[in-house]
């Protein structure tokens, strides 16, 4: 696991400058203690996969800044319902430093089109204060895909989960 998540870290550093349009929005700042309140209870990195009219997987994920995490998988998934789990502070680590290298906060917050079954990707992050939300489905940077791939294999890669039930 390891091994794939510095293979995906090393592939970033190598990737060139994605093609797409800046709208020039800067990412919203969380300010004072209320915005520190707000920032360690929001999630590191939430991503969320939509419904398409085929089986497209349909899931949320959620990265804490903790470690915890949590995944709720709606259809296509090997994992219907609530599940939690957790990686350590490196991978932690990694995943900031990954947001950091695609230069996530200078995506566009809409990439779309009038096709209508594509599904979405939602990918939101609250990293040092910065907060910003895109959702990508039709013509998403390369650096975007690879994010998500990322966060993809890093779920894969989890051997243990824990159902959460109600």
């Amino acid at each position: 696991m390891y091994l794939k998540l510095s293979l995906y870290f090393l592939l970033s550093l190598f990737v060139s400058c994605s093609v797409f349009q800046n709208n020039n929005k800067k990412p919203q700042q969380l300010n004072g203690l209320e915005g520190l309140n707000n920032y360690q209870k929001k999630p590191l990195v939430k991503m969320r996969k939509t419904p398409c009219f085929g089986k497209c997987p349909y899931f949320e994920v959620s990265f804490f800044n903790d470690g915890s995490i949590k995944y709720e998988g709606f259809k296509f998934v090997d994992r219907i319902g609530l599940y939690s789990s957790k990686i350590n502070k490196k991978q932690v680590a990694l995943i900031e430093d990954f947001i950091r290298r695609i230069d996530f906060f200078s995506f566009d917050e809409v990439y779309d089109a009038r096709v209508t079954d594509l599904p979405s990707i939602i990918i939101e992050i609250n990293l040092n204060g910065e907060y910003h939300k895109v959702k990508g489905r039709y013509k998403i940077p390369e650096k975007f895909k690879l994010f998500t791939k990322f966060i993809d294999d890093l779920i894969l890669g989890l051997e243990s989960w824990d159902q959460i039930t109600n």
